[in-house]
């Protein structure tokens, strides 16, 4: 009994030595040039599920782009286009000031994220977080050691539910966002 005792004595000295789980994802993220993340993405909302998979281009706290078969959605800086394929149409549209994305839990946000207690599960780390302002829950799952995200489930109230799940990981490096050819898609400005 003892030598449990100290094992797990041990083993908390050690975690707490680290960064935190949630400092260890943030660390894993922002690598140079940014992060290519092969997702499948699921939303749940009133009944209706909208399923997708693509590839999201992590290039920064205020950058990022998820292009998929049928759409390209860039946010940067506060500005959010969204190329729909199939119906050739370019939006270009605001984000409202306070609002706050699945983005923030990527890019580390601390002041729009309260951290709950990390539980170490047979898969890996499991934080649990609230975005502050506005009152949502979620998890995210990462991989012991490096931080890396593996599952984000996000649930904006009780009847919908954003599930990410990262299939792949890797820094961009030379792989940047493959150009589109817009010419002749009809273009929607929503920005005041």
């Amino acid at each position: 009994m003892k030598q449990t005792i100290f094992i797990l004595s041990l083993l908390a000295q050690a975690i707490g030595a680290q960064d935190s789980p949630y400092k260890q994802f943030q660390s894993y993220m922002d690598v140079l040039g940014g992060r290519l993340l092969e997702i499948d993405f699921y939303q749940e909302q009133l009944g209706d599920r909208f399923e997708s998979s693509g590839t999201l281009y992590y290039t920064g706290n205020d950058r990022y782009t998820f292009d998929d078969q049928n759409q390209r959605i860039t946010y940067n800086s506060g500005t959010i286009t969204t190329i729909n394929k199939t119906t050739k149409q370019v939006i270009y549209d605001s984000t409202i000031p306070g609002d706050v994305t699945v983005f923030d839990v990527l890019s580390g946000n601390e002041n729009a994220i309260q951290i709950g207690e990390i539980l170490m599960e047979k898969n890996g780390f499991r934080i649990p977080f609230i975005l502050k302002d506005w009152d949502i829950s979620g998890t995210l799952w990462t991989v012991p050691g490096t931080g890396k995200p593996r599952h984000i489930i996000l649930r904006p109230t009780e009847d919908s539910e954003i599930r990410i799940k990262v299939n792949s990981s890797e820094p961009v490096k030379n792989k940047g966002i493959p150009q589109l050819d817009i010419q002749g898609f009809e273009i929607i400005d929503l920005r005041e």
